[in-house]
C-alpha cells in the first residue's frame, strides 16, 4: 500500500465565491457563484438538517465543501434551488 499525496487546488480553499446568509426565521442559506464552462450564475440553497449538523460540527470546512459540491454537481441540487425574490435579495446582500 502506498500513501496518496494530495495538494489542495487554490479554488478548493478560496471562499470568496460563496456567502452564508441567515434569514429572519433562523434558516441558513448558501449562495454560490457557480461556473459552467463560460457562463457564471448564482445558486441559492437552503441548508437541510444534515448540512446544518455538519455546519454546527465542522464550521467553515463543511460550508466550503458544500459550496464546491454545489458548484461542481449543481444538477444534484436542482430541486432545492431557490429563485425569485429570495434569490435576488441574497444576491443584493452578497454585494454589500
Amino acid at each position: 500500500m502506498d500513501l496518496v499525496q494530495l495538494a489542495p487546488a487554490a479554488y478548493h480553499v478560496t471562499d470568496d465565491y460563496w456567502h452564508l446568509l441567515k434569514a429572519e426565521d433562523g434558516a441558513i442559506y448558501i449562495l454560490v457563484e457557480c461556473e459552467a464552462s463560460f457562463v457564471s450564475y448564482e445558486c441559492l440553497i437552503k441548508l437541510n438538517a444534515e448540512e446544518l449538523r455538519d455546519y454546527h460540527g465542522l464550521g467553515w470546512l463543511s460550508i466550503q465543501c458544500l459550496a464546491n459540491r454545489i458548484n461542481y454537481f449543481v444538477g444534484d441540487y436542482n430541486e432545492r434551488k431557490i429563485t425569485g425574490p429570495l434569490l435576488e435579495a441574497a444576491i443584493q446582500k452578497s454585494k454589500l
